[in-house]
């Protein structure tokens, strides 16, 4: 097996000759952009890798998109300066995916978090729930601890390698995308399907009346917390925040109305691990402040001690 220091030491940051595509067709797709799938490859070995491209527009100026261009450089520098286990790793950057340059990470076998969970979820253990808890956790307390906001954590952007082990990925891209694309952050979660995971404070629950001068909401550790918020309950339940919504306009609706998921059954989720939840998930400026990431890192380690002791 590889590690970072196999990599990134060798190269300039751009791979594009080390990285071959597998297929014409992406693997996956979003509003932001595609995700292919390819192969590092480097003296004889390789190893499988998402590359991650940005979808840009013909009409692009070209004076726009050389600005577009240097920043979305200078902002993956900050992402390939990073080495946590419980955060995923850019190994570069390569072209020949569009105009911007594509990440290129490692492949994930088994996916996002969403995804896991519904193929695993009548098979996981709740020490195997809280250990995919306390990895997330880990992760994001690391970004805190380097001044990095996710700012779009949710069941598609935690990854689950082949071991069953937590990665989080695409921290701070929700953000830099959203200005280059010239669209508001509220707009954006409602575009990406990370709405249900979304802190209120970065949703746009009014019409604004002037269309020209939008706010340009600003995600912050605490909008993380809440998010991590979400992120328990769907692990411990199995099922996304407000599965009981199909449609995103009934999730915002409940939002704005300040109504948070409906309790699950307790052998589900116990009162103390739902109050830790809503703890998470209080309104800015009413009642206590929201756990700090450092808070949410112990009340999960005690959580998956009780369980470790239980099962001795």
């Amino acid at each position: 097996a590889w590690n970072l220091n196999d990599i990134r030491p060798n190269f300039a940051h751009d791979i594009t000759s080390y990285v071959v595509r597998e297929g014409e067709e992406p693997f996956a797709s979003g509003s932001f952009g595609d995700i292919y799938r390819g192969k590092f490859r480097l003296s004889g070995r390789s190893i499988d890798v998402a590359v991650k491209a940005i979808r840009t527009y013909s009409s692009d100026v070209d004076d726009d998109h050389a600005q577009r261009n240097k920043r979305l450089r200078r902002e993956l520098q900050t992402w390939m300066s990073l080495e946590h286990i419980n955060v995923l790793p850019l190994l570069g950057i390569t072209m020949n995916f569009g105009r911007l340059p594509a990440m290129v990470c490692p492949w994930l076998g088994n996916g996002s978090l969403t995804s896991y969970l519904g193929r695993r979820n009548d098979t996981l253990t709740s020490i195997e729930r809280f250990s995919l808890l306390s990895d997330t956790a880990a992760g994001l307390h690391y970004l805190h601890s380097r001044s990095i906001v996710h700012g779009d954590l949710s069941g598609s952007n935690v990854l689950i390698d082949g071991n069953g082990r937590a990665c989080i990925s695409d921290f701070g891209l929700s953000m830099l995308l959203t200005k280059l694309g010239g669209s508001t952050y509220a707009t954006s979660r409602c575009a990406e399907g990370t709405l249900r995971w979304t802190a209120p404070e970065l949703l746009d629950l009014e019409v604004p009346e002037d269309e020209e001068n939008l706010i340009y909401v600003i995600p912050t550790p605490q909008s993380d917390v809440y998010s991590f918020g979400r992120i328990m309950l769907q692990v411990l339940t199995g099922r996304v925040p407000y599965h009981y919504y199909v449609r995103d306009s009934q999730v915002l609706s409940a939002i704005s109305k300040g109504n948070i998921p409906q309790r699950p059954g307790r052998a589900l989720v116990t009162d103390r691990q739902w109050t830790f939840m809503q703890q998470c998930w209080m309104f800015i400026g009413m009642g206590e402040p929201r756990p700090r990431d450092d808070e949410i890192v112990e009340f999960v380690r005690q959580e998956l001690v009780a369980l470790e002791n239980v099962t001795l």
